[in-house]
C-alpha cells in the first residue's frame, strides 16, 4: 500500500478570531494558494489516492478538501487524526480502508514525524506545513515503511507551476 502524509496548510494563528482556540484554526488567504498549487504539484506527480482521510480539525479539513478537489478523491475526516495521533490510530484508519492502494491522511505535528520514524526504524523527518511524505508498507506497523519520498511544500508548488 502506498501511504501518503500531508501536514496541512499555513493557518490563522491562534487569537481573538479563533477564540484562542486551536480547533476553529483556518487556513490563510495565503495558505489556500499555496495548498492549491502543491495540490497541481501533486496531480503533476501522478499522485493517486483511493481516498483522502482528514483531521477533523478545519485547517485540516480545508486543506484536505483542496487535495482531494485536485485528485479526484473522495474526502472524509476521522478523530483518530486528531492532534496526538500516533502509528496505532493510524492502522486502525487504514483497517477501515482494507481495498485502498493507496490513502492519503492530512494530520499535525509532531505527528507525521513520529509516525514517519516509527513506520520506518528512522529518524524524525522534518515537516514544514503543507510537506507531503509518501510511504510504501504492507502494514502500518514499526519498522514496515519505506519512505520513498517527501515534498517540501516549495517543491510541491514549483512542481505544480510547470
Amino acid at each position: 500500500m502506498r501511504l501518503l502524509l500531508l501536514r496541512h496548510g499555513i493557518a490563522e494563528d491562534l487569537g481573538p478570531a479563533t477564540g484562542h482556540r486551536d480547533e476553529p484554526r483556518a487556513l490563510t488567504d495565503e495558505g489556500r494558494e499555496r495548498m492549491r498549487a502543491q495540490a497541481r504539484g501533486m496531480a503533476a506527480l501522478g499522485v493517486t489516492v483511493d481516498a483522502v482521510v482528514s483531521s477533523p480539525l478545519v485547517r485540516c479539513r480545508q486543506t484536505a478538501a483542496i487535495v482531494a478537489a485536485a485528485l479526484g478523491a473522495p474526502v472524509t475526516e476521522d478523530p483518530r487524526l486528531r492532534p496526538g495521533a500516533r502509528l496505532d490510530q493510524v492502522e486502525d484508519v487504514l483497517i477501515d480502508h482494507p481495498a485502498a492502494a493507496g490513502l492519503l491522511l492530512c494530520g499535525h505535528q509532531p505527528d507525521l514525524s513520529l509516525i514517519v520514524a516509527e513506520l520506518t526504524g528512522g529518524a524524525q523527518v522534518e515537516f514544514r506545513k503543507g510537506s507531503l511524505a509518501a510511504l510504501d508498507m504492507d502494514h502500518a506497523r514499526p519498522g514496515d515503511g519505506l519512505l520513498r519520498a517527501l515534498y517540501p511544500p516549495a517543491a510541491l508548488r514549483l512542481i505544480g507551476a510547470g
